[in-house]
């Protein structure tokens, strides 16, 4: 990549030239928290730092300057001295969001975006695996999918790439736009719309809206690959997208669908159907949700026109990232299912409804902790999702159900709603009251789920303990 000049930058970034030593380009570009590269513009977001620290950091790692805001608190004089450039801005956000947009049309590559309510993570992993049996594709890092997270993920492209797949989630409006201007995606994947954000927006008509921000920023030469099992899907203004729309599911109404769906070991196996072509394919989890997310992850790669044979390595190599549905082996020769990295109600009834599938004949444990946050605005909604998800549970043959928070007793009421034996309900406020009872449930052979989601109930120490 050929390196920018501090007067080409500091237009992008509408910024004040303080100092700056001409010799000096810029090569990369870096934020607060992450660790200073040579030639690189660090973006100081937060002034809550150590200044001679930060500065003998840079330094060290040969740094080309700093973008800092215009009322800030730094020595000016120590900076000039140390011969780190500096340059002024109204916001420091807002520059490293310009910086980002400008980077990414250093690439004329495709770009997948892949937005929704659950499975972003999953399908944008999914697209990776197979697009890198042929084709060096940039995988947005973990979940980093805020706007601030998009850009991280757009400076780590280099020449080598030839793709790249991100997510974008949002907590408001206006956040998947801020996400989409950066991205200015060729293909955009929408994974479902449901109720994960509504304490946020307030409604799914609010939800439906964010989401469908992403449709201003396709073009008439892009595609969208859309969920056409979801109703909410269908409740997007799609009106307004000129391109081609393919659409993904379990019927032949859809363009690429699933059928023969399988479960083997904790694997699921599944045929995909697509014009005349049929594919064989495994990945290795559990869930018709992530039999969709594959579908939309194959739909990318037939798009970008991958071999069959590279679809199908590809998504066999795919792994669920730690504690999410991750598959661990427990004392007493249990099986643990670890699904408490976050969670909504539609997405845990999901895999509520997707467990008999896979416990057959083990003893069925279920440890479930909150799914929403403790606050007195989401008291109604809280209460009712929870009790709700109980009386789903009621539906299963299950050993114990240990629920753990604030609004978990309701997945008990919600069991014996439904006329579940209270002997096989126990309810605890902490984990660490629920611990003993946890542990000395698991009878040879069982299989453990724990799910919450970790902000609110996190069970990770204890997971850690009854591993074998």
């Amino acid at each position: 990549m050929k390196p920018f000049s501090v007067n080409q930058i500091s237009q992008i970034i509408k910024g004040n030239i303080i100092y700056w030593d001409n010799n000096k380009y810029i090569s990369s570009f870096v934020e607060e928290f992450v660790a200073p590269k040579s030639s690189c513009l660090y973006f100081l977001l937060y002034e809550s730092i150590n200044e001679d620290k930060l500065l003998q950091s840079l330094v060290k790692n040969n740094a080309s300057g700093i973008v800092i805001r215009s009322h800030h608190k730094l020595n000016m004089q120590k900076w000039i001295d140390a011969n780190i450039g500096i340059i002024e801005v109204d916001s420091v956000r807002e520059a490293y969001l310009s910086s980002a947009k400008f980077y990414r049309f250093q690439f004329n590559i495709p770009f997948i975006q892949v937005v929704g309510s659950s499975g972003k993570t999953s399908t944008k992993d999914m697209i990776g695996y197979i697009l890198n049996e042929s084709i060096d594709t940039l995988v947005g890092a973990k979940n980093y999918n805020a706007p601030s997270g998009v850009a991280y993920n757009i400076f780590n492209l280099d020449d080598k790439h030839k793709a790249a797949v991100l997510e974008a989630g949002m907590k408001g409006l206006g956040i998947i736009s801020l996400s989409s201007d950066i991205i200015s995606p060729s293909i955009g994947v929408i994974t479902c719309i449901n109720s994960s954000h509504i304490s946020n927006l307030g409604s799914m008509e609010n939800i439906i809206k964010a989401k469908g921000e992403i449709l201003d920023y396709l073009g008439e030469d892009s595609t969208l690959i859309i969920n056409g099992e979801d109703e909410n899907c269908k409740k997007l203004p799609l009106h307004k997208f000129k391109g081609k729309m393919l659409t993904f599911g379990f019927s032949d109404s859809n363009d690429i669908w699933a059928s023969d769906i399988k479960y083997e070991n904790f694997k699921t196996f599944f045929t995909a159907n697509f014009n005349n072509m049929k594919l064989d394919c495994v990945i290795n989890t559990f869930g018709k949700y992530y039999v969709l997310n594959s579908l939309a992850a194959i739909m990318v790669g037939i798009t970008l026109g991958l071999s069959r044979c590279d679809i199908y390595r590809g998504l066999s190599k795919f792994n669920l990232p730690p504690a999410r549905q991750e598959l661990l082996v427990g004392i007493n020769n249990s099986f643990i299912i670890n699904d408490n990295f976050n969670g909504n109600p539609d997405s845990t009834k999901s895999l509520i409804m997707e467990l008999p599938n896979i416990s057959k004949d083990h003893p069925l444990i279920l440890v479930m902790g909150d799914i929403e946050k403790d606050t007195a605005s989401l008291e109604e909604y809280a209460v009712k999702s929870h009790f709700m998800l109980g009386e789903e549970i009621s539906k299963l043959n299950f050993h114990r159900l240990i629920a753990v928070g604030k609004w978990a007793k309701h997945y008990i009421d919600g069991a014996l709603n439904k006329g579940i034996d209270q002997e096989k309900l126990s309810y605890y406020k902490t984990v660490e009251d629920a611990q003993a009872d946890i542990i000395n449930s698991i009878i040879p052979g069982s299989i453990i789920l724990f799910k919450a989601h970790s902000s609110y109930v996190d069970f990770q120490n204890l997971i850690n303990k009854i591993k074998a």
